[in-house]
């Protein structure tokens, strides 16, 4: 009975044949139903009314506030958000502006608070601004650098930095160790030959 050649004409409409509709809801209803929403939407049928619908009473029911629009309504009453928000704040002491410098907490608390209480409609908050990361890298110092034979402008962690010195300090100690037994193997040659 699902038979595309047949048009939706012979199930919905003016001439339609009722029981050729009937035997389709009973035996497909799933093609039944976008069969009926092609009429509807080809005119053969008038669209099913509002009320037909079964979440028709949802979009009378209150809408459920958030656990932090609650939270934000308790904190901040209605009255202080309206003294911000509203009237003139000309030469007062008492301004969003002022607020937002002198205390950027207590700001975006009011600002969430006249979104909570619907004062203003739901904006983004800015936050604070992040510190910029601090580099985990330092430079090592040309002096450094040509000792341990790096290019000029070398970076390195902190650990590492102190590796370099470790390095070049033992490099240098022993570079003061072969200097002076290369002094006394001289000086024991020279005296040998003299």
């Amino acid at each position: 009975m699902s038979d595309t050649s047949i048009p939706n004409s012979k199930f919905f409409g003016k001439h339609a044949n009722g029981r050729m509709a009937q035997e389709l809801f009973k035996k497909n209803p799933a093609e039944y139903a976008r069969r009926r929403s092609e009429a509807e939407r080809d005119g053969l049928l008038a669209p099913r009314p509002v009320w037909a619908d079964p979440d028709y009473r949802k979009r009378f029911d209150p809408p459920q506030l958030s656990e932090e629009t609650i939270r934000l309504r308790a904190t901040v009453p209605l009255a202080e958000v309206q003294s911000y928000y509203s009237g003139t704040s000309a030469g007062s002491a008492k301004n969003l502006s002022t607020l937002a410098k002198e205390d950027p907490e207590h700001y975006r608390l009011i600002k969430s608070a006249a979104i909570a209480w619907e004062v203003i409609p739901a904006q983004p908050i800015p936050t604070a601004p992040e510190p910029e990361p601090v580099s985990q890298f330092t430079v090592v110092p040309d002096e450094d650098c040509d000792k341990a034979g790096l290019p000029h402008g070398y970076q390195t962690t902190a650990t590492g930095l102190e590796t370099i010195r470790r390095v070049i300090a033992e490099v240098e100690a022993k570079r003061v160790e072969a200097a002076k037994l290369a002094a006394t193997t001289t000086a024991s040659r020279s005296a040998m030959q003299g």
